[in-house]
C-alpha cells in the first residue's frame, strides 16, 4: 500500500508498528537473559500504569483502604485483610506493587518458557503466578506476621488462580476450535451449483 492510499489511522500506526517489528527483531537476536529482562521491564511498566490508575481511583474514594464488601459470616479474616491491602495505598504505592507483580510474572513466564524449550502450559503459568504473588506480598506488606510464610501462601493462591484461569481459557479455545469445523461440516456445507439449479428447475 502506497503512502497516498494509506488512511489517517494507518499513517498514525505505521510508526509504532515499524518500531515494534524492529524491536522484536533486535530482541530475537539477543541472549535469553536480555529477552527476559526486556519482558520484565515491559510487564513492570504496564503494571505501574495500571497501579497508578487504581491508586488514583482509590484515593478519590472516601472508603479507600477498606474492604469494599462486607465479608459473609464465618469468612476468613485473613482473606479480607489481604483484599483490603491490595486496594490500599496511594498511586505511587499501587504503581510500585503492580509493577513488581506484573514484571515478575512476565519475566518468569518467559524464563520458564525458554528454559523448557518453548513449552507453554499450565505448569509454567503456575510457576510465574507463584513468583508474582510472592513478590507482590513482600513488596506490598499485605500479610501480617512472618513475611516469608505470607509470601508463600499468597504465591500459592496466585498460582492456583492463574492455573485455573489458564485451564478454563485453554478449554474454551480448544472447544471452539474443535466445534467450528464440526458445525461447518454438519450444517454449513455449501450446496453445489448443479444441485441449486436442479432444485430451482423442479
Amino acid at each position: 500500500m502506497s503512502q497516498q492510499q494509506m488512511t489517517l489511522p494507518d499513517k498514525l500506526l505505521a510508526g509504532p508498528k515499524r518500531f515494534r517489528r524492529q524491536a522484536e527483531t533486535w530482541i530475537a537476536q539477543q541472549p535469553p537473559y536480555v529477552e527476559v529482562a526486556v519482558a520484565t521491564m515491559l510487564g513492570g511498566g504496564q503494571g505501574a500504569f495500571l497501579g497508578t490508575i487504581m491508586g488514583t481511583m482509590t484515593k478519590l474514594d472516601p472508603n479507600a483502604g477498606k474492604f469494599p464488601f462486607s465479608p459473609p459470616a464465618g469468612a476468613n479474616p485473613e482473606v479480607a485483610q489481604r483484599m483490603s491491602a491490595i486496594q490500599s495505598g496511594g498511586p505511587m504505592a499501587q504503581a510500585r506493587n503492580f509493577a513488581v507483580m506484573t514484571g515478575v510474572n512476565a519475566g518468569l513466564s518467559l524464563a520458564v518458557k525458554r528454559y523448557r524449550g518453548g513449552v507453554e502450559d499450565v505448569r509454567g503459568v503456575m510457576i510465574a503466578g507463584f513468583g508474582s504473588g510472592a513478590a507482590f506480598s513482600l513488596v506490598s506488606g499485605m500479610t501480617q506476621g512472618n513475611p516469608l510464610m505470607g509470601a508463600f501462601s499468597t504465591g500459592t493462591l496466585f498460582a492456583l488462580l492463574q492455573g485455573a484461569f489458564y485451564q478454563v481459557v485453554t478449554q474454551c479455545i480448544t472447544h471452539h476450535t474443535v466445534m467450528q469445523p464440526q458445525e461447518k461440516a454438519a450444517g454449513w456445507q455449501e450446496v453445489p451449483a448443479t444441485s441449486r439449479n436442479n432444485t430451482q428447475a423442479v
